[in-house]
């Protein structure tokens, strides 16, 4: 059954965003650990001939962040981590160029002002998670470390999974795989093997889609383009999103492949207690920075890697609302006090920030339960 019984307003959402987009999207909610909404419409790909599927992988963007996020979380929760020890501690290359003091719970909150990498990269030096990472660590931030709130759209998967390296030994893929997708389980992958390929969707922009800049002034677009254009991404005339070296790079930033069902069921186990303790749920969606994005102009909230209910009401009506959009119009996330989480994913993307599709159907969810 797509939805349970009292959610069918829901599903009629659902019905008219696919009808209006005339592309593929999946939309999965799990309450209590139990699954109640789980829609799939439209075509995976632009020529319309391959249906969405259940298992459909879509590439999920900075959903990736909130993966990564999480099994950082399981190294909080083990005390392997402890977010007020300087990141120096756990990866003593980082504390050069003045960072000697850089807090994990900084690095992860968007706030370490490393926002890019300040010599060109190409996208084959950027699927080197330890050589970026190294490039990073020798990098002076941009600003005194916890003044400016920016997103590190790319870098912050890189330093991250770098943190994750020298605390636990793993590559930030393999880490993944065995302590979040096996034991959830969750069908998500960092890292795509050649036997999943024949699962995954497209996704395509919408043609006035952009990277929003609500600022509008030439400092603004020349950051959003040192951020999102070195390596070249989301600003190319390209989809590299859809290709084979995407889907096997597990970029940590932005390069995972996910199922809506898989997305949410990560997001289910977190909020159930499947994962980690009540204290430590706590602490990772505990406010550490705020700000507007000097690229961007968008209003910026995290706790410990996640994004946190914003200004634009990002999580829906919710306000303990908290997870990890992603590029054109996917969200992914829970509402612990109801005990839901949630993942939309959509194969054609719209500008983020001017996109209502993830609000509506997080108001209709909201207006069931």
């Amino acid at each position: 059954m797509p939805v349970a019984a009292g959610f069918e307003r829901v599903a009629a959402e659902f019905a008219e965003i696919v009808a209006d987009d005339d592309a593929g999207a999946a939309f999965t909610v799990f309450r209590d650990g139990a699954q109640i909404v789980d829609l799939q419409g439209g075509h995976r790909n632009p020529e319309g001939t391959e249906p969405m599927t259940t298992d459909t992988l879509m590439p999920v963007f900075s959903g990736t962040k909130g993966l990564v996020a999480t099994g950082i979380a399981l190294l909080i929760d083990s005390g392997s981590i402890d977010p007020e020890a300087p990141v120096a501690r756990y990866w003593p290359e980082f504390g050069a160029a003045g960072k000697q003091d850089v807090e994990v719970r900084q690095l992860l909150s968007h706030s370490a002002g490393l926002p890019y990498p300040q010599r060109p990269v190409t996208r084959e030096e950027s699927t080197d998670n330890q050589a970026m990472a190294a490039l990073l660590a020798a990098q002076r931030p941009l600003w005194p470390v916890g003044t400016t709130t920016a997103y590190h759209a790319l870098t912050y998967g890189w330093l991250a999974a770098e943190l994750v390296r020298r605390v636990d030994g793993r590559e930030i893929g393999e880490y993944l795989r065995t302590e979040l997708a096996e034991r959830i389980p969750a069908d998500c992958w960092l890292g795509l093997p050649e036997s999943e390929w024949t699962r995954t969707g497209r996704r395509w922009r919408a043609a006035d889609y952009q990277v929003a800049n609500r600022l509008n002034t030439p400092e603004a677009l020349a950051y959003r383009d040192k951020v999102y254009g070195n390596p070249p991404t989301l600003l190319g005339t390209d989809s590299p999103w859809n290709t084979p070296a995407w889907w096997r790079s597990g970029t940590p930033g932005g390069g995972a492949m996910a199922s809506s069902r898989g997305m949410a069921a990560v997001y289910s186990a977190l909020v159930s207690g499947k994962l980690v303790s009540a204290w430590t749920l706590d602490r990772i969606r505990q406010e550490e920075s705020r700000g507007t994005d000097p690229g961007t102009g968008r209003p910026l909230v995290f706790g410990l890697g996640y994004e946190l209910q914003d200004s634009m009401r990002t999580y829906g009506p919710e306000a303990t609302g908290f997870g990890h959009s992603g590029a054109g119009g996917s969200l992914f996330g829970c509402w612990p006090r109801l005990g839901v989480a949630f993942a939309f994913s959509p194969c054609l993307m719209r500008t983020e920030g001017f996109d209502n599709r993830s609000h509506r159907l997080l108001t209709a969810l909201h207006t069931c339960l």
